[in-house]
């Protein structure tokens, strides 16, 4: 972490005459250097945007061009450009994010390696919104090198985790994932250990091996609830839950699925409330309990609906959708 040194304005022993004539110089200094530096505004935008304060962010991001510019800080000027970028990614604006990745192709650099992995990490992520997995590969993979050569652990952790999640098969995905892990204990980058956990279990969620993942999702759990925020923590314990279903452990599934519920319901998490009350309903469905499962089921669709899965999520939407029109086929 970098501070900022305010430096303190040491005046000499003037003449009558010269003090009346610049008295006014030194208190314009101060006003200036009171301004915060480009440097330290990038900072405070990435923190804003950690915590997914991401309006917060936006407007930090702009003001760290304006005084990068001002500073002639090319650099900041071209993190804090590919960070507007990732901010309108997370917001689903692919086009508004690539005007804003066009402006910071112009201002990065190779020679700048701050600014250059930045424009690489926002570029495959926009590669990967678009479905362009061979481009996004061949992106984090240069990026992933380029950090390396550039002693940039933390960014490179970051390459590797997007490489396991566009990784074109299963295998590849878990070398990446353990890759990604390896390096982050050893550069103590220990908050990005969560998501690197949460995505090889993902990784062996899909391909079936659902001890694997509960192994996975423990860890990932583990540093979630070490340094990530209320969200993750949620669905950190979500995963493990979900998981549990899957093998058939059903009364310890519940056990972490309701309170899951009523903290989702605390947060009005409408994505969160209905995975809950899905993998509920199955469980109640797996006990025979055919009233109260549809019953949860129903509610999962609303509330997916409320989150706006019809149309963000369409493969979720349509398998709850399908399941339930079997279930009430069933009550006929």
């Amino acid at each position: 972490m970098q501070y900022i040194l305010w430096s303190g304005l040491v005046l000499g022993v003037l003449a009558a005459g010269d003090a009346a004539a610049i008295a006014i110089q030194p208190k314009a200094y101060g006003m200036r250097d009171s301004q915060p530096s480009a440097d330290s505004l990038l900072k405070t935008a990435d923190s804003l945007f950690r915590q997914q304060r991401l309006d917060e962010a936006f407007q930090r991001y702009h003001e760290a061009i304006t005084r990068a510019r001002e500073e002639f800080n090319r650099p900041v000027e071209a993190e804090a450009l590919a960070q507007l970028a990732r901010v309108e990614l997370q917001r689903g604006n692919l086009e508004k994010a690539a005007q804003w990745l066009a402006q910071a192709a112009e201002r990065a650099d190779e020679s700048d390696p701050m600014g250059w992995s930045r424009y690489l990490g926002v570029k495959g992520r926009l590669e990967w919104r678009r479905d362009d997995l061979p481009r996004a590969r061949a992106t984090f993979e240069r990026m992933y090198e380029f950090c390396l050569a550039n002693a940039l652990w933390g960014r490179a952790v970051d390459a590797a985790h997007m490489m396991a999640i566009v990784a074109e098969s299963f295998e590849e995905q878990v070398a990446w994932g353990r890759r990604g892990i390896e390096m982050a204990e050893k550069s103590e980058s220990y908050r990005l250990l969560g998501p690197l956990w949460n995505n090889l279990a993902a990784a062996y969620y899909e391909h079936g091996d659902y001890d694997s993942a509960l192994t996975a999702y423990r860890q990932a759990r583990e540093y979630h609830w070490r340094y990530s925020g209320e969200s993750a923590k949620l669905f950190a314990d979500y995963h493990v839950g979900m998981t549990l279903r899957r093998l058939g452990r059903y009364e310890e599934a519940a056990s972490w699925l309701r309170p899951v519920l009523a903290w989702a319901e605390r947060l009005g998490d409408h994505s969160a409330i209905g995975q809950a009350c899905e993998d509920l309903g199955e469980i109640a469905l797996a006990g025979g309990d055919t009233a109260q499962g549809l019953k949860l089921l129903q509610r999962a669709r609303r509330e997916y609906r409320a989150a706006g899965f019809d149309t963000s999520w369409p493969e979720v939407w349509q398998h709850i959708t399908k399941r339930l029109a079997e279930l009430e086929q069933q009550q006929k």
